[in-house]
């Protein structure tokens, strides 16, 4: 059992070396280029660079500006303004607002934690005034805010932030994408609706012309209300306009509202 054991060991020993030997290394370049191969960050000098040594044993360095993003030993890395300028930051969690760690001055280690939204603003994550600042800067989500002035949240609690900040900006996202859709198909309602008011407009006087444009008001402001309209009014409308030059326009108009 013994020797069962050390094998078993020696089996899952090898089974990650042999995901990291095939979890391939790769850099995005600012072109949309993919380039794979053996990274080595030159993250050390002043001007911060990735070299990669391609199959074919072909180096290439490529420029922080010339990267998008890179993948080193399984984790994800991109150039981002920070506190001090444009320096690669290592991604550990992606969303709207995403979380980054970076490395401080004079330090190897990446022991930085900084806030990127995607409007582009971005924040240090702060030991003194964390409370004030995180509000602040989180202010568009007032249950988020409510949660950290509460006290339920501290900087421990950092990663259920964001979690919640971006549930809260994705569901502002559906809404906001969810009326302006609601929105196109108004306009588009609408014109059919103008352009029947204005056939009925230039058309010579009929019967009951005065209370067929009364009657397209009243379900256009009703259109702009999002009412329901009711039947009776769209029966009294195909009532009054029952020439054969309406019909189009009419059959038009009716087709935007069911």
């Amino acid at each position: 059992m013994k020797h069962v054991g050390i094998l078993l060991a020696i089996a899952a020993i090898s089974c990650v070396g042999f995901h990291r030997l095939n979890a391939q290394d790769y850099l995005i370049t600012t072109k949309g280029d993919s380039v794979t191969g053996t990274l080595k960050p030159l993250l050390y000098a002043p001007e911060k660079k990735v070299q990669v040594t391609t199959a074919d044993k072909k180096k290439e360095v490529y420029s922080m500006f010339q990267v998008r993003r890179y993948r080193f030993h399984d984790e994800m890395y991109e150039p981002v303004k920070g506190p001090d300028g444009y320096t690669f930051m290592r991604l550990e969690k992606e969303g709207y607002l995403s979380l980054y760690s970076y490395q401080l001055p004079n330090q190897v280690t990446f022991e930085g934690s900084y806030l990127m939204r995607r409007d582009g603003k971005g924040m240090d994550v702060p030991n003194i005034s964390f409370k004030k600042s995180m509000k602040a800067y989180l202010k568009d989500c007032p249950a988020v805010v409510q949660r950290i002035e509460n006290g339920d949240w501290g900087r421990k609690n950092l990663n259920e932030m964001i979690d919640a900040y971006n549930l809260c900006i994705q569901g502002k996202t559906i809404v906001e994408e969810e009326a302006v859709a609601a929105k196109v198909e108004q306009t588009k309602s609408m014109g059919a609706w103008d352009e029947l008011e204005s056939q009925v407009k230039s058309a010579s006087d009929f019967d009951g012309k005065p209370n067929a444009l009364e009657m397209i008001q009243e379900i256009k402001g009703k259109i702009e209300r999002s009412e329901k309209i009711p039947n009776f009014l769209i029966e009294g409308l195909k009532s009054v306009l029952t020439a054969e030059s309406f019909q189009p326009a009419l059959t038009a108009a009716l087709k935007e509202i069911k």
